[in-house]
């Protein structure tokens, strides 16, 4: 039976409690923290200050994440049969060959094998990423819209290769013509009709009012 995690209507472990309860717990294990929820709760037996197993997982998804959350360094923690998550994976792809595999290991808190290893399974090396950005990457670059540079990128202004693999594009700065950055510097359009609404109807369309034959008519404005 899980532990129940209510008094009434009050939480009882709530994320900032699990957090100290577990940095309480790292204080007191010597060596390796288990990164199991099995080994964990055995070493956790007598314990009322230090959260249950259950409480770990429903926040972090995985008591290595939690351990980590408290700021307890990779040297303790294992994440040795830990699923990887979708946005870890995003990341590695993203980043593979623009940083190196120690870095997004630090950065996924993964070692450099399980890193290394991720690619494999993807049939991706690191260096086939290397110089290249994605449209995303791109548009955060230049803070240009991503959907202008897709648009760009599919009638061919500006320069770039799809990777079916990775399901990404990938551009080459060194590839960037002037018409491909007036694109992406060109200012934002914010509104939605155009041209531009002023709050006057007269000024939006360039109109002004004249009185024509005793009769008071819009005509184009003299610039």
């Amino acid at each position: 039976m899980p532990f129940p995690n209510w008094i009434g209507r009050k939480r009882l472990w709530t994320k900032e409690k699990v957090i100290a309860g577990l940095a309480a717990a790292a204080g007191e294990i010597e060596g390796p923290l288990p990164c199991l929820d099995a080994s964990y709760s055995r070493v956790k037996k007598g314990h009322l200050d230090w959260p249950p197993a259950t409480r770990v997982l429903e926040y972090f998804g995985a008591m290595s994440r939690g351990w980590l959350a408290t700021g307890e360094p990779m040297s303790r923690v294992s994440f040795h049969n830990v699923p990887w998550t979708e946005e870890e994976r995003a990341y590695l792809l993203e980043y593979a060959g623009n940083h190196t595999l120690e870095r997004i290991a630090r950065k996924l808190g993964r070692s450099y094998g399980a890193v290394r290893g991720q690619l494999r399974i993807k049939g991706i090396a690191s260096r086939h990423n290397q110089g290249y950005l994605s449209a995303a990457a791109l548009a955060n670059e230049y803070n240009c819209s991503c959907h202008r540079i897709r648009q760009a990128l599919a009638v061919g202004k500006i320069k770039g290769r799809y990777d079916r693999l990775r399901n990404r594009w990938q551009i080459d700065l060194k590839d960037l013509t002037p018409e491909a950055k007036e694109i992406l510097t060109r200012p934002k359009r914010t509104h939605k009709t155009w041209p531009t609404d002023k709050g006057d109807y007269y000024i939006r369309h360039g109109l002004s009012r004249r009185v024509i034959d005793g009769r008071v008519m819009a005509v184009a404005a003299a610039f």
